[in-house]
């Protein structure tokens, strides 16, 4: 049909509007609060469709269907009158829908990705049995044509036959499914014990068809209101009412759980993320309701879903093809047959839909445009290169090699005192060393520490603390001490001491630190610190905080010249006061329980404005997330390891580990408290101390590389599984380790780099293969053991998902052993395996005070928390050899044994350089003396000068 100038605006508000909705809603924090969100968002549409029909005349058709008489007798043109019960029938069925979409999203990770490509299929069939045939008035004075033009029939058929636009959008609908079908997906994965997939792709099957039916029914209600601004007034109040009998279902809801026991401002941080969500994404989808309602009033409620889901099919096709050759999309036909597909579906239904002009184009210049794509694709598909002439791991490891030689003249440039001043001040803007840091300069030569110049991590932890004033930090202190959990060790006049605990181990923790601490105590000022004996790292403050007082203690770089300078320059700087920052009081912040979603958006707020986990958490726990990984990574391997440890560039991981998907039960504090704990992840704030424990490792093992067993080895204890939630079962790394690799279903697939070289020349490929056949081959041994009773629930689901084995002899019988955090804290046996002549196969969210000094692919073999590359990874290095066809051909790859033997070798001589006690004690040495020149009053003057 023609198109006027309003109703080509309506098109594009509704296009532009969807687009922006599809690409925005895939993180969000509106997600976290369903129902709230459901009854604020349809009340602001509602607001703005009341509001905008008080501007209805400056809207596309003003006047309605009914400005003429004529129109108005040629009731065929409209849909069946509405009935009375409609619109109380629509208002049900909206609340319905919300809560159909509700219980999706809770286990979205068994949903099938594409079902909604079929609305418009619904919504043809409603039209085929609907169908009336068009009056056709013949002249009698006309004579009539008995042998018509076949061509003119079929002509005449397509445009005008209800069948036909039925198996277009069938077609094109088929498509769109096809192409989500094709996408990665996930690890977190659906279980089978609950069934809970059938019973979520039925809800999703129900939800198409209840959306069809608003959508019918809404048309049929608005194509009889006879001005826009009745039009309006109807849909705003449908949606009023609506928002109205949503929040009824939001408070019974509320009452009925338990309230979480938070410590927190409501409007501190996360409330304001989400009122931003809310009134933006309220605007918006005011605009897509409203053009959408003008729309299928100008039309039928066909035109613009069909529009809509052609346009969602058409951008992810293209964007499949580009990544033709990747191991996101390994097949060339696949991606442009379905893009074929949907482009013929989609012109067929324009023709049998009789739509002259979309959106703002007609239809003849989309055809040209749909034939120009599918044309260009196919050339890009077929001359696209999908071979690789040299395995990215070759790459990793040599520049790995090249990285550390780098770091490590870096880290030991200095030889000499004079010159260990002079690279320190270069590297803190000109500031002083701390005082007695010629004693430290000996200790550390006197222990023959490799490193000496690169103590980055100490200067990150304690870069906020310049901000606040010597009287803060002690105010600060004296709330952490009385916490429970933490141990404090008092430096008084070169002695050490602390007081006694309860609990044996941690007497044994804290004693080997005073131990250490006594070797250099005597160059220490009076101090004490707060030591965190818990395995959760304990301080998480929000990023504009730490920012303000980061900027607050480096602002003045005047201050740090010493005091003899100053004078030559005038005398002291002006004292402009304590910054806002610092003034600020300490509030009572402290959280003693925190659930998991609740913590989830508390490190998205750790993480700095514009960053992909500030916009809110990643819900969609069902698709890959490959912008997630692209920053870190280098195809499927993890080439930057700094970054990988970084997770405000990938939201998704927030639904990948145990320590996000578990509640918090113990203190969490979002004030910048001076806590030291062993280990953090980079959302935290706590200061990273060096403690003993089991997790330095037992005895190494030095048994040579070749005589160990050639297995990837991997096994849990129920017991640390004991605080379970859904989310964690389902999503946690160490569960979703043990699926991918034992419980894997017929429908997984993973992609492989697959050697598919000839004539002896390696060539490798990325492939599509079944999980369950990518399994076979490689020496995969991961699972739990249980070495107590199995009472307890969670317990027994780990025994009904996974089952149990009995626990190897020893961790070190095996060349390659996977090491996974726990859900508190890092692996504790990562540097004994480094000792022992093993590769370590390392996927971890935590640093510790070594963590800088280990290079991925030198001293151990990083492994992306999401396992889309674990197959490549560790057939790259136990190869395929003789191990059965992958994929219906037997492959030529060999293990790179030499590889893998010079990691273990490489880590064993590094542990043993770099990482020993000796090693502890010249960064304990090196902390204290930056943490005590921090709390003196006279700081800013404090300083060694040669």
């Amino acid at each position: 049909m023609a198109r006027d100038g309003g109703s080509r605006l309506t098109a594009v508000c509704f296009l532009a509007s969807y687009i922006w909705l599809s690409c925005s809603l895939q993180r969000h924090s509106l997600t976290d609060q369903p129902r709230l969100s459901s009854f604020l968002l349809l009340l602001i549409a509602g607001a703005a469709a009341f509001s905008a029909s008080l501007f209805s005349k400056w809207l596309p058709g003003a006047d309605g269907r009914f400005d003429s008489e004529a129109v108005l007798k040629q009731s065929s043109l409209l849909p069946h009158r509405p009935r009375r019960f409609y619109i109380p029938c629509v208002i049900l069925l909206v609340i319905i829908r919300l809560e159909i979409a509700h219980r999706v999203m809770d286990d979205f990770q068994c949903a099938t990705e594409g079902v909604e490509a079929f609305l418009p299929a619904f919504l043809a069939a409603y039209e085929l049995l609907s169908y009336r045939a068009p009056q056709v008035v013949v002249d009698p004075d006309e004579p009539q044509d008995m042998w018509g033009n076949p061509l003119d029939d079929f002509k005449i058929w397509l445009q005008g036959s209800p069948i036909s636009l039925l198996f277009s959008t069938i077609v094109f609908g088929y498509g769109v499914y096809m192409m989500h079908g094709s996408t990665m997906k996930s690890t977190f994965y659906c279980s089978a014990l609950g069934n809970q997939s059938s019973f979520i792709v039925a809800m999703q099957w129900l939800g198409v068809l209840i959306d069809a039916a608003i959508l019918i029914m809404l048309w049929r209600i608005l194509s009889w209101a006879r001005t826009t601004k009745s039009r309006l007034r109807t849909l705003g109040g449908i949606l009023a009412l609506a928002s109205l009998g949503v929040s009824v279902l939001c408070f019974a809801t509320q009452i009925s759980q338990r309230r979480e026991i938070i410590g927190h401002h409501p409007f501190k941080g996360v409330g304001s993320l989400y009122f931003f969500d809310i009134v933006s994404t309220g605007l918006l989808i005011s605009t897509f309701v409203i053009s959408t309602a003008l729309w299928i009033c100008d039309s039928t409620a066909l035109e613009p879903t069909a529009v809509a889901t052609f346009t969602s099919g058409m951008i992810a096709s293209i964007q499949n093809v580009l990544l033709t050759g990747t191991y996101q999309q390994t097949s060339s036909p696949q991606p442009l047959a379905v893009l074929s597909i949907i482009s013929f579906g989609f012109v067929v239904f324009t023709y049998a839909s009789n739509m002259r002009w979309i959106v703002i184009f007609k239809r003849v210049f989309l055809l040209s445009f749909l034939v120009l794509i599918v044309l260009t694709s196919a050339i890009f598909t077929s001359t696209r290169s999908k071979t690789l002439g040299r395995h990215p791991v070759d790459d990793l490891v040599y520049n790995g090699r090249v990285e550390l030689d780098r770091w490590l003249r870096h880290a030991s440039i200095s030889t000499t005192l004079r010159l260990a001043v002079a690279v320190y001040k270069e590297n803190h803007q000109g500031r002083d060393p701390p005082p007695h840091f010629d004693k430290w300069f000996e200790f550390a030569q006197q222990r023959e520490s490799v490193i000496i110049d690169a103590f980055n991590q100490i200067d990150k932890d304690i870069q906020p603390f310049w901000g606040l004033s010597q009287r803060q930090i002690q105010d600060r202190f004296e709330k952490a001490r009385e916490l429970p959990g933490i141990s404090i060790i008092t430096i008084a006049d070169g002695k050490v001491s602390h007081g006694p605990l309860a609990d044996p181990w941690e007497q044994v923790v804290i004693s080997e630190a005073a131990t250490m601490i006594s070797a250099f105590a005597e160059f220490l000022p009076d101090m004490s610190i707060a030591i965190n004996l818990r395995e959760r790292p304990r301080v998480l403050v929000p990023w504009d905080d730490v920012h303000r007082l980061t900027m607050a203690g480096s602002k003045s770089r005047f201050q740090f010249i010493p005091q003899r300078l100053r004078s030559l320059h005038g005398g002291e700087p002006a004292d402009d006061g304590p910054t806002e920052a610092s003034r600020a009081p300490l509030g009572s912040t402290a959280q003693p329980y925190v659930s998991a979603k609740k913590f989830r958006q508390l490190e998205a707020l750790a993480c700095p404005p514009g960053s992909a986990a500030r916009g809110g958490v990643h819900w969609d726990v069902r698709d890959f997330c490959s912008s997630c990984v692209k920053p870190h990574s280098e195809g499927q391997f993890v080439h930057d390891w700094e970054m990988f440890l970084d997770p405000c560039h990938q939201p998704d991981i927030f639904n990948l580990h145990d320590l996000h998907t578990t509640p918090h039960f113990h203190d969490l504090h979002q004030d910048l408290l001076p806590i030291f704990s062993r280990s953090k992840t980079d959302s935290f704030n706590d200061i990273i101390i060096p403690l003993f424990g089991t997790w330095l490792g037992g005895d190494a093992d030095t048994r040579p590389f070749n005589n160990k067993l050639n297995i990837v080895f991997w096994q849990g204890d129920a017991k640390d599984s004991q605080i379970m939630t859904p989310r964690s079962l389902h999503g946690g790394h160490r569960h979703r380790l043990v699926h991918f690799a034992n419980n894997a279903s017929v429908a997984d697939k993973t992609s492989m780099l697959l050697n598919v070289g000839v004539d002896g020349k390696d060539k490798f490929q990325y492939e599509e293969v079944h999980v369950q056949a990518a399994n076979r081959p490689l020496p995969l041994e991961f699972s739990f053991t249980n070495a107590g009773n199995c009472n307890d629930a969670s317990c027994q689901l780990l025994e009904r998902e996974f089952g149990f084995r009995e626990p190897p002899t020893s961790l070190l019988d095996y060349r390659y052993v996977m090491l996974l955090d726990s859900a508190d804290g890092p692996p504790p046996t990562l540097l004994q395996i480094l000792r022992s002549n093993c590769v370590p196969m390392l996927s971890s969210v935590f640093r510790e005070w070594f963590t800088d000094r280990l290079m991925p692919w030198v001293h151990f073999v990083p492994v992306d928390l999401r396992y889309h590359g674990l197959h490549s990874t560790v057939a790259y290095f136990t190869g395929l050899e003789g191990k059965g066809p992958v994929n219906g051909r037997e492959r030529p790859a060999k293990g790179r044994v030499e590889d893998a033997r010079w990691i273990a070798d490489q880590g064993r001589k590094w542990v043993d350089k770099a990482i020993r006690r000796e090693d502890m004690e010249v960064y304990m040495f090196r902390l204290l003396l930056e943490w005590g020149r921090v709390i003196q009053e006279d700081r800013d003057s404090l300083g060694f000068t040669l």
